[in-house]
């Protein structure tokens, strides 16, 4: 006996990670809005349903376009010329979600779970742990040569990312570019959870009337990349530090890949790790806390690259539209098992 028609492709960890952020975030805003008998407003929303449908779009693009995976050589229509790039687009789209995955906590979305800022936790964690302010105490060392290269080195992660993703793609092939990209997804829901359980504002705005010292640097066309991520970033993205953690995740998998582009990279990846604490952008513990999260997401991701890498979904269609839709790849009735026969 036939059974029904069905849909089977293969769902990526990388979207399988992006989709698990997006419902959990749209049940809290659901759950919470409605404990605090607030309205449930279209704008939070608005980037999640949107970025769920793109996930899901992509792997039904993808199942239409893959769908005669058995095709003689050469070109035989416009699918088949297409394949190719859209297989780049499918690979790189994890960079399209993180941001998507980010801007989901724009606005007060932080302040769900947890309605109060943390900084006088963290403030009071730094205080405990290591005796002092780490920004405060960097003021001494406070230049404008010093001020410059800490804002190259905190505005490089834009650069970072994608300049290792490009070399491993390159030149070590499409698995090892999934596998730092699922690391960056993994990193990223933690990071992200992080915001949503540890609303901080950091020490920029909590400890300004305690500097002394201006951060003046000499390149002008410098302040217009820091104006610019102040613009981009949300209110609140400070505990752990995602700029320490995704860096982390990032130069791990550069040292998997070429010790030396790891070891080119590790003045800037430091300098880096340094600059979030110099331009008051985090407290000491976000940086630790981002230190510990990104190898145990490195541990992580890779386990479940291994044995998630690709899950099969399998979704039954109606036999009235495998009718009218013959086209549509492996949309084809299953036939039961065979009969099994009396053995006598």
């Amino acid at each position: 006996m036939a059974s029904s028609p069905r849909l089977k492709f293969q769902l990526r960890l990388e979207d399988l990670v992006a989709l698990t952020f997006f419902l959990i975030n749209l049940l809290l805003r659901v759950v919470y809005r409605g404990l605090k008998a607030g309205n449930f407003s279209p704008a939070d929303v608005l980037i999640i349903i949107p970025a769920v449908t793109l996930l899901l779009a992509k792997e039904m693009v993808h199942y239409f376009m893959a769908g005669n995976e058995h095709r003689a050589e050469g070109y035989e229509g416009p699918w088949d010329f297409i394949r190719p790039f859209w297989e780049i687009i499918r690979d790189w789209f994890p960079f399209l979600i993180i941001l998507l995955m980010y801007y989901t906590l724009w606005g007060d979305a932080t302040l769900l779970m947890v309605t109060t800022d943390r900084d006088q936790a963290l403030i009071a964690i730094d205080q405990r742990l290591f005796g002092f302010q780490a920004s405060l105490a960097l003021q001494r060392f406070i230049s404008p040569g010093l001020t410059t290269w800490m804002t190259f080195a905190y505005f490089y992660h834009l650069i970072n990312i994608p300049l290792v993703a490009l070399f491993i793609y390159g030149w070590r092939g499409r698995k090892p570019f999934r596998e730092m990209m699922s690391g960056i997804m993994v990193v990223s829901f933690f990071g992200l959870m992080g915001y949503l359980l540890v609303p901080a504002i950091g020490p920029l705005y909590t400890l300004r009337d305690q500097y002394t010292v201006p951060l003046h640097q000499g390149l002008a066309m410098l302040n217009h990349e820091v104006d610019f991520m102040d613009f981009a970033r949300i209110r609140r993205d400070v505990f752990p530090s995602l700029h320490v953690a995704i860096s982390f995740v990032v130069w791990l998998y550069a040292y998997r890949n070429s010790k030396k582009l790891f070891w080119i990279l590790s003045p800037l990846i430091l300098s880096l790790w340094v600059s979030t604490v110099y331009l008051r952008y985090h407290y000491l513990i976000d940086v630790v806390a981002g230190l510990i999260l990104a190898p145990l997401s490195f541990v992580l991701a890779n386990w479940l690259f291994r044995h998630f890498g690709e899950i099969p979904v399998s979704l039954a269609i109606p036999a009235s539209w495998a009718e009218k839709l013959p086209w549509l790849p492996r949309a084809q009735a299953v036939e039961g098992p065979p009969k099994r026969k009396d053995v006598r």
